[in-house]
């Protein structure tokens, strides 16, 4: 699906193009992509054929050539060049000038997985292959920037190398920022289409929204020209195992007995399913109950289990921003009011080296003018709470009392508590919020991109877009409360217990402290993860 002014490449890692035809299905759908890049560098022509098997727009492999080692795709507003590998990258000047003669405009990019870097320990150095290649193409096509993606690195991967022009010697290495280029150098950006998986087989499935960002007539297109914008999800996201309790090899048994799609799951009677090993009655009844929520977007409840802060009056919706997951400032704390429909923002936009005036801003307006009411937030406890409370400790210690005794509640906790099953991919407050309806501001950030955004300005002094920025800390907060709703209308799944969730004491605090874990699942450079990037 085009994205307004560029279009949509998916990138499935090989083991993903294999799965089942409805779970490739699932993906299609979610994604409606331009083009689909079945990632290489090696030759998975199986892998390439399934996927063109399930997807209309086209899929391309470039490690198999399609009889041509360089071509040219103009999807939506976007020119792709694919080169098959790095040995032929010089053939590529043509076809890439050849791109620039598009609709005015058109941004262009480079696909090559062989494109990727070396880390030389011993040398303290990482390299860049292919840049030699790369530096004499972007010269001979007359461009002083070009803009790379490679399955050679994971989509998570966004740097700017500076390359001397004659011998691709690297000059310099940063962020995806407008750097100078003078006559002798060359600037490109390197952008990752792969798994950004840790360990184990690559099932990360990656979206990048490419678009132009420039209203400049040259069409040289600068590496800044073009916004990138990555969405990542597991493979295991869709089909059948996006289903709660449905592992791959329950997947598998499901399949062996003629079930491929959630909607026959639910047709299969819940006796059936508990014949499934390692399934049992409550299992099933729990599978069928998530494939409803998944097939129709509505939440259900598990649970009789009040939500947090209902007993109060309703409760005030907060969200933070920092300036990275160890911050050294919370630089916009954001309240929602349902009871009035009104938002405040606290935002600290001239002295970044001063923690202090933000935090007491803040408990000045929130003890002043609602001592009484609780706050909520979504996983506020690993990371909202967690950071407020030391900096109020920190920076505001005559509040200290008083913040630990104001009733805090997370409704993320709750409904991982097993209270309630939410639609959505994922458990990101933007994914179920989407999910259930909410139309946000579409600012095109997230946790990540505001907290770089704000390390420029601490370094730079480079002002933000301050209006977008606190819209974006806004919509979480709406969001929020457009959820909080919905789940507090929401049904009970029937025959489900009626008992509390297995963690329902720890959702609600009245301090800020370290909130008992009982999960023990997750890593702490995980939580934090959690905290900043995905919620």
């Amino acid at each position: 699906m085009s994205n307004g002014d560029g279009s949509n490449l998916l990138a499935l890692p090989p083991v993903v193009a294999e799965r089942s035809i409805p779970a490739l299905e699932d993906v299609r759908d979610y994604f409606d992509p331009d083009g689909v890049w079945v990632i290489g560098p090696n030759r998975e022509p199986k892998a390439a054929a399934r996927a063109r098997q399930v997807f209309d727009p086209p899929v391309v492999h470039p490690p198999l050539g399609d009889a041509e080692p360089v071509q040219r795709h103009d999807l939506g507003t976007l020119s792709v060049v694919t080169v098959q590998r790095g040995a032929v990258l010089e053939e590529a000047g043509e076809t890439l000038a050849t791109a620039r003669g598009c609709e005015d405009g058109t941004p262009t990019v480079l696909v090559c997985d062989d494109v990727t870097t070396i880390v030389r320990p011993t040398a303290l150095e990482t390299t860049l292959e292919c840049a030699s290649e790369l530096a004499a193409l972007a010269a001979d096509a007359d461009r002083k920037r070009l803009t790379v993606l490679t399955g050679g690195l994971p989509a998570t991967y966004d740097r700017t190398w500076s390359l001397e022009r004659e011998s691709g010697a690297c000059l310099g290495v940063g962020s995806p920022q407008p750097d100078p280029v003078g006559a002798d150098a060359v600037v490109i950006r390197v952008h990752g289409l792969g798994s950004v998986d840790g360990y184990g087989p690559a099932r990360s499935i990656s979206s990048l929204a490419i678009s132009r960002d420039c209203a400049a007539d040259d069409l040289s297109a600068t590496s800044d020209d073009l916004t990138i914008d990555v969405e990542t999800l597991d493979a295991d996201k869709f089909g059948l195992e996006a289903v709660t309790g449905v592992g791959p090899k329950t997947a598998e048994r499901l399949e062996k007995r003629g079930i491929t799609t959630r909607s026959e799951l639910l047709e299969t009677p819940v006796a059936q399913l508990c014949d499934l090993p390692n399934v049992g009655p409550t299992g099933a009844e729990r599978m069928h109950a998530h494939a409803e929520v998944l097939e129709t977007g509505e939440p259900r409840r598990l649970t009789d289990e009040a939500l947090p802060g209902e007993s109060h009056r309703p409760p005030l919706c907060l969200d933070i921003e920092t300036d990275g997951l160890s911050p050294t400032i919370v630089w916009q704390v954001g309240v929602y009011d349902p009871i009035d429909d009104s938002y405040r923002a606290f935002v600290e936009r001239t002295d970044p080296a001063d923690p202090g005036p933000v935090i007491e801003s803040f408990c000045d307006w929130l003890l002043g003018t609602h001592p009484d009411r609780a706050l909520c937030t979504w996983n506020g406890w690993r990371f909202d709470y967690r950071h407020l409370g030391a900096f109020v400790n920190r920076h505001a210690p005559h509040y200290a009392v008083e913040w630990e005794t104001i009733p805090k509640f997370d409704l993320y906790g709750w409904v991982t508590d097993g209270n309630a099953l939410l639609p959505g991919r994922t458990n990101k407050l933007e994914d179920v919020s989407s999910a259930l309806g909410y139309e946000g501001s579409e600012t095109g950030l997230d946790g990540a991109a505001t907290a770089a955004a704000y390390q420029r300005f601490m370094r730079t002094g480079a002002e933000l877009e301050w209006d977008r920025h606190e819209a974006y800390c806004e919509d979480d907060c709406r969001a929020l409360w457009h959820v909080y709703e919905r789940v507090r209308e929401a049904p009970r799944v029937s025959g489900s217990g009626s008992g509390s969730g297995s963690r329902s004491a720890s959702t609600s605090r009245a301090g800020s402290g370290d909130r008992d874990e009982t999960e023990g699942t997750r890593t702490s450079s995980e939580s934090e993860q959690v905290g900043l990037d995905s919620f």
